[in-house]
Formats: C-alpha cells, sequence, structure tokens
C-alpha cells in the first residue's frame, strides 16, 4: 500500500496510475491523486486501501466488467442525494450517475442505469451481509460463497431469474447429485435471507426452493463417482511419492492403503492415538467427520514398525509431523494437494481422489468376505441394520484384526 500514497508538506495523499487504455475517460490524465487530510501513515494507508479500491473497480467498469457496473451502481444507489438543483431538481447524485455513465461502454449503460435506478438488483449485492450474520463455521461461509458467486455467473441481477434458466443451470452443472444438493442448498439459504430482509417479494415462492435433483441423477451419474485404486495403481501411487523424495506423502499413502481412513483422520493422528485394545496395537481415531467415524482401527503388521518409526522420530507430536494447519485448522490441506498433482501427474483423473484409498480397503475387504458389519466398524461407516447399527457395542479389536490382514498389495 506504501506504493499508492504520498507525502507532500507533511499531508499524505492517495495516487493511483491510470492505465493508458482507459486515459481517454480521465481526459488524458495519467493519475488520480487525492488528498487523505492526515499527517498519519498508518491512518494514510487506512484510507488509502479503501480509495484505491474504489479506482481499481472504477477500471475494471470501464473496461466493461458487468460485476464491476454493477457494484458500483450499486454504490450510487445507496449514497446520498446532497444538494438539490432548484432550476431542474436534479441532486448531485443525478449529476455524478450521468457523468459516470456518459464514461461506460454504450453496451454496460443499460445495467448500470438498471441497477443505479433501483430496477434491477444485483444477485451478489448483499451477499457478504449475509456471510456477517450466517452463525457457522469459516470454512461453510467459503464454500457458500463459492456457490453463489457461481449462480452469480449465470444471474448477474435478481431479475434475470427464472425457472426454466435455473433448470438449465442445474443440468449443464456436471458434478454429483449430492455436490449439487450441497451447493444449491447454500445459494437456497441466501435467497431465504433476501427474502426475509424484504429484498424478494413476499407473494412469490422463493428461488432454488424445492428443487427436485433425482431428475438429473441419470445425465450426472458417474461424472463424478469415485472409483476404487486397483492393486497396481495403490503400489504405483506410493512408488510415485518415493521417486519425488516427499516422506510426508508416502508415510500417509502407506497409512491410508493399511487402513481405509480419511485423510485429515490421518493427519489428526498423534503419538498418543497409538493404544493397546486386547492385546491389539490400534489407532485411535477420535476426529472425524461422522460419529461412525470414531473409531479404533488395528495395525496392519505392514505398517508396524512405519507407526513405530513415526511415534519415535515425530517433532511435534503428531505421527505424520511436520505438516501445518490452514485457516480451517486442518492438517491436510498441503498434503492433500500434493497427492493430487502426483496422481493427476499420474494420469489419474476426477473419479479418483485420495479418498478412493476408503474404497480399496472397502472393496478388499468385501472380497476377502469380511462380513458388512466389521468392514464398517473399521473404515468408520454407519451399520445399515438397526440391530447392529443402534444396539451392537461394536466388533471387537481382535475380529477387526483378523479383518485388516487380509487386506494385501
Amino acid at each position: 500500500m506504501s506504493n499508492h500514497i504520498l507525502l507532500q508538506r507533511r499531508c499524505w495523499y492517495a495516487r493511483l496510475g491510470i492505465p493508458s487504455d482507459l486515459r481517454p475517460h480521465y481526459n488524458g490524465r495519467r493519475e488520480l491523486k487525492v488528498t487523505l487530510r492526515t499527517s498519519d501513515k498508518k491512518i494514510a494507508e487506512l484510507k488509502a486501501m479503501k480509495l484505491i479500491g474504489e479506482w481499481k473497480l472504477q477500471f475494471s467498469a470501464l473496461r466493461g466488467s458487468s460485476s464491476a457496473v454493477q457494484a458500483l451502481a450499486a454504490d450510487f444507489l445507496q449514497s446520498p442525494d446532497g444538494n438539490i438543483n432548484p432550476e431542474n431538481g436534479m441532486s448531485d447524485k443525478d449529476y455524478a450517475i450521468e457523468d459516470y455513465a456518459e464514461s461506460l461502454p454504450d453496451s454496460k449503460k443499460q445495467e448500470f442505469y438498471d441497477v443505479v435506478t433501483g430496477r434491477a438488483i444485483p444477485t451478489l449485492l448483499y451477499l457478504e451481509k449475509f456471510l456477517q450474520q450466517w452463525d457457522v463455521e469459516q470454512k461453510t461461509k467459503d464454500m457458500a460463497k463459492t456457490a453463489i458467486k457461481r449462480v452469480a455467473d449465470t444471474f448477474t441481477t435478481l431479475q434475470m431469474i427464472s425457472p426454466p434458466l435455473i433448470y438449465q443451470m442445474i443440468d449443464e452443472d456436471m458434478n454429483s447429485v449430492k455436490t449439487k444438493e450441497k451447493n444449491y442448498g447454500f445459494v437456497r439459504q441466501y435467497f431465504k435471507y433476501l427474502k426475509r430482509m424484504q429484498v424478494l417479494p413476499q407473494d412469490k415462492p422463493t428461488p432454488f426452493e424445492n428443487l427436485d435433483f433425482k431428475q438429473w441423477r441419470k445425465s450426472s451419474k458417474g461424472a463424478s463417482k469415485r472409483i476404487a485404486y486397483k492393486h497396481d495403481e495403490v503400489i504405483k501411487l506410493l512408488q510415485a511419492a518415493r521417486d519425488k523424495a516427499d516422506p510426508r506423502l508416502i508415510e500417509l499413502i502407506q497409512l491410508a492403503m493399511y487402513t481405509g481412513a480419511r485423510i485429515e483422520e490421518l493427519c489428526s493422528l498423534k503419538a498418543n492415538d497409538v493404544i493397546d485394545v486386547d492385546g491389539v496395537q490400534c489407532f485411535n481415531i477420535s476426529d472425524s467427520k461422522t460419529e461412525a467415524g470414531i473409531r479404533e482401527v488395528p495395525i496392519h503388521p505392514a505398517i508396524s514398525k512405519l507407526v513405530s518409526r513415526l511415534i519415535t522420530e515425530t517433532e511435534d507430536s503428531y505421527l505424520i509431523t511436520g505438516l501445518t494447519f490452514n485457516k480451517y485448522n486442518d492438517r491436510s490441506n498441503a498434503v492433500g494437494k500434493r497427492f493430487g498433482h502426483l496422481k493427476k501427474k499420474l494420469g489419474f483423473g476426477r473419479e479418483h481422489v485420495f479418498h478412493c484409498f476408503r474404497n480399496t480397503v472397502a472393496t478388499q475387504l468385501e472380497n476377502a468376505g469380511i462380513p458388512e458389519g466389521v468392514a464398517a466398524d473399521i473404515v468408520g461407516h454407519d451399520k445399515k441394520t438397526i440391530t447392529y447399527g443402534l444396539y451392537s457395542g461394536g466388533t471387537s479389536a481382535r475380529i477387526k484384526f483378523s479383518a485388516v490382514k487380509r487386506i494385501k498389495y
């Protein structure tokens, strides 16, 4: 930000160079410059930050960005009128609107006038206010923001939304039905908020309400279905990690191929999560996304030496040491991305992800004749029957260990 402020005669100024292609809109000026009315550099930087953002938004609007045009129009709409000219009844805001509209490309003038006069409401106008009042985790807010912005790419204003176009957009969405239900669930929450704030008509149904995704199940089936890694593919992935000399990724793959645990479950394991249960050494998985995921998984003989080494060498109490937390407090993000790059380089597509190791382990257990209830207790799935799912205390460690030993590569 220091590059955009200038000290002159004990007063700080905000400054920003005008791109050469936009200078005709500013009467040939090469730079925007305005006093910040302060001699305090820190205050100047804060004031300049907002101003520079507004100027850059103007540049984007002048180049034809619909979102920028709408954002500026919305700012005008919410700004005070100022002084009124008694001769023609025009306010300072009216003059500013006319001047700015004249600087826009002809193709964007109508869009600007529609928003600034209130005839059209930008779809994203209330997004930040919605997210601020929504009492959910930041990760959920970020996912919702992405989903809502994707919808706004199609419907830039609320007035553009219609059921036929919604159905067309969903039909063109190649995500799985489950992902669609999640994403459009976020969108539905946003539109409920808009209706609650009386932005949308109270006497009409809320858009994106009561969507039936079953009719798209056939067209989206298999689009992103996860596929189990075959035996030789698991070995191929492990060898590629070794060739890359990435010790954390090597360890992660080895643990996954013999446990079927989720990536964050493995990255959350600490040295003291290796416990003895009825004489069987197990991973005590206590950090899982589901209640069924809280479980004890016997350690396969093929990785027992690895686990012992990880316990001895850890520098931060975690079995897979040295990983960092992201803003969502997850340790698996960076190493997960490295796995993504690795498998993509080997030619695996979207249907193959780290989670597919769970498919691989489940497939091996099924082919070995392991009862489904035992396999569910190992990989952390809900049991389908009421008797086992509701009343059973779970499979014993010894029985699970006998099942785990059937996993072979």
